[in-house]
């Protein structure tokens, strides 16, 4: 309910929409945060342990508590969850074209977020995968040696692109699933501009 909500935000008519979609894009990712810590509390979660609330009479002292009493045995310290092991990086792509190769060493692309995401769009293209998640296209970035959160995939391509790239949408129950992919001006583009 809340994408839905987000969605209609992000594409209702009206001035300031660089500022809707910024906005948008940043409740987006909370949604997103919110269920990520949700979906992984898992069974480990364990309430914090209370000390019971007493009223002034139960608090007051009495003969039987006037009495020495014996120390309460220590109770065994609940073990600590193993923490969770690092995610595996992925592996590098094999058969990487020479011409994207030398434009990725490139030292100035490497800090351009626009060049990361039409350089994956334009890989991804010749490898025949289809329309990408946000999340998909940063992982097969980080498989070309391209690092970018899908936050900024998302960002870049509503700001910067969406001249070069084509979305497709698709609704899931009351929100939407966008997928990306590179359009031909968006090949020429990239080609004609980072290429070498």
């Amino acid at each position: 309910m809340i994408k839905f909500v987000i969605d209609k935000f992000r594409e209702a008519p009206g001035p300031l929409k660089q500022a809707r979609l910024i906005v948008a894009d940043l409740a987006e990712e909370v949604v997103d945060l919110a269920e990520h810590y949700i979906r992984n509390r898992g069974d480990n979660y364990e309430m914090p342990d209370v000390a019971p609330c007493h009223t002034p009479a139960e608090s007051a002292p009495s003969d039987s508590a006037a009495a020495p009493q014996e120390p309460a045995a220590e109770e065994p310290k609940p073990e600590k969850a193993p923490a969770k092991p690092p995610e595996d990086e992925p592996e590098p792509l094999d058969n990487v074209n020479e011409r994207l190769s030398a434009a990725i060493e490139t030292p100035g692309n490497k800090r351009k977020q626009e060049f990361k995401v039409l350089a994956i769009l334009w890989d991804a293209r010749g490898r025949e995968t289809g329309p990408m998640s946000a999340k998909a296209i940063s992982l097969h970035g980080k498989r070309l040696g391209l690092a970018i959160r899908h936050e900024n995939v998302r960002k870049v391509i509503r700001m910067r692109l969406e001249k070069y790239i084509r979305i497709h949408t698709e609704g899931v129950g009351s929100g939407t699933i966008y997928r990306y992919e590179i359009d031909q001006p968006g090949v020429d583009y990239f080609e004609a501009t980072y290429l070498p």
